[in-house]
């Protein structure tokens, strides 16, 4: 049988954990300090967005690429027209699949952004109160709303008129100020008219910079995803890792005892920390896929630690002290051909991934996932093996212990 390690190989892993011990938690604390001080490349997942749901005819032979080029320049064109100067708007194009239709769609993601500037909202305040003259009370725009701004009409408005607002009206004086009305809704009271009017906004510029693909592409849906929402698809994303980890606490526990649990979390908070603070160290994107890798790194890692603990479980019973290292010597040297094995077949297809799957999410899953392994494989080993050690000798059976010293002193006389 082929073997990449011998199986009576006699590494002493355990020599070194000290070194490598102040290693892991130097790591650890400097990769908090890294995620504390230069934060986190939020994607639009969690900083908010416009989404817009692009549908081209399946004969055109639409790339994404050539999507991802023209989205870029749309955003990057209306920052420039608002703010009299360039700067990076952050952009997102993923390919989507509709089995039941043979047209091509791609979601594409621009970066939350006020829609309109003051004399836009000035210019609709004007027109309202042109047509509504004293029943009309304000505009009111909230930029972490969107292509959205509320009419409101003084209390009593339509008694005062002898007739209510029609909302085509509303449509046709804002097609008067050059915008396209997607929407009007009615969120008032009979006493205190308010209507909330959606516009088109930035998602017909992105159709139009689309037109010369496929002439007859259209937005098959567009929507906002705001701060709020993006806050709490964040508070939802680490609440999912957390409990997680706390789910494999308990089942460590069970299934082994509560000496093994400790190393085994602290191994995946480890693993998990230094990951995010290398991902905010290069400036990736942190994201929905982000949090899916973490999960999945969470479940690999622990895998890899479990095999390890289960092989020590084997042969530890009530081994102390210098008999005690030897155990977990010699079990992870057993289970070092299989860790290197599974570990390496993994690492191709994250390599794969990443060389194939560039510009997309699944890069991203492939570059956690890289990271996530190596760093996997080594908490087990000088995390997770050190930390039970210490645990046992310090609050494991301290009978045996004494028992094997007396007999040990007795054979020395």
């Amino acid at each position: 049988m082929f073997n990449i390690v011998r199986p009576d190989s006699k590494i002493d892993f355990l020599s070194k954990a000290r070194l490598f011990g102040g290693i892991s938690i130097g790591s650890f604390v400097i990769a908090v300090a890294i995620i504390s001080i230069f934060g986190l490349n939020l994607g639009l997942d969690f900083s908010g967005g416009h989404e817009i749901l692009l549908e081209f005819d399946g004969t055109k032979n639409v790339r994404i690429g050539q999507v991802r080029e023209r989205l870029d320049r749309v955003a990057s064109g209306d920052i420039a027209q608002e703010e009299g100067g360039k700067r990076s708007v952050e952009t997102a194009v993923q390919s989507f699949e509709v089995p039941t239709s043979t047209s091509t769609f791609f979601l594409a993601r621009i970066e939350r952004q006020q829609t309109f500037g003051d004399q836009e909202i000035q210019a609709f305040d004007a027109a309202f109160r042109a047509k509504y003259k004293e029943f009309f009370k304000r505009i009111r725009y909230n930029p972490d709303a969107g292509d959205v701004v509320e009419v409101e009409f003084v209390d009593n408005a339509t008694t005062a008129m002898g007739k209510p607002i029609d909302p085509a009206d509303l449509e046709a004086i804002v097609a008067g100020t050059q915008h396209e009305v997607r929407l009007v809704r009615d969120i008032g009271r009979p006493d205190r008219p308010r209507f909330s009017v959606v516009l088109k906004g930035i998602g017909v510029s992105v159709v139009n910079a689309m037109r010369d693909l496929d002439p007859s592409v259209r937005a098959a849906r567009v929507e906002f995803v705001g701060p709020t929402v993006g806050r709490q698809l964040r508070d939802d994303g680490l609440l999912a890792v957390l409990y997680a980890l706390m789910c494999i606490l308990v089942y460590i526990a069970l299934r082994f005892d509560v000496f093994y649990s400790p190393g085994a979390v602290i191994c995946l908070f480890h693993d998990a920390v230094v990951t995010v603070a290398l991902l905010a160290i290069v400036g990736e994107e942190f994201s929905l896929a982000t949090i899916a890798g973490l999960l999945t790194l969470v479940g690999y890692s622990i895998n890899d630690t479990i095999v390890v603990f289960d092989r020590i479980r084997e042969t530890a019973g009530k081994a102390q002290g210098a008999a005690l290292r030897e155990v977990v010597n010699r079990a992870v040297n057993e289970t070092l051909g299989r860790t290197i094995m599974t570990s390496s077949t993994t690492l191709l297809a994250c390599i794969c991934l990443m060389a194939l799957g560039r510009g997309t999410v699944l890069a991203s899953f492939g570059e956690i996932m890289f990271v996530g392994i190596i760093l996997g494989t080594y908490s087990s080993v000088y995390v997770a093996a050190p930390i039970f050690i210490y645990l046992r000798e310090r609050f494991g059976p301290k009978e045996v212990a004494r028992v094997a010293k007396t007999r040990s002193a007795q054979f020395e006389v």
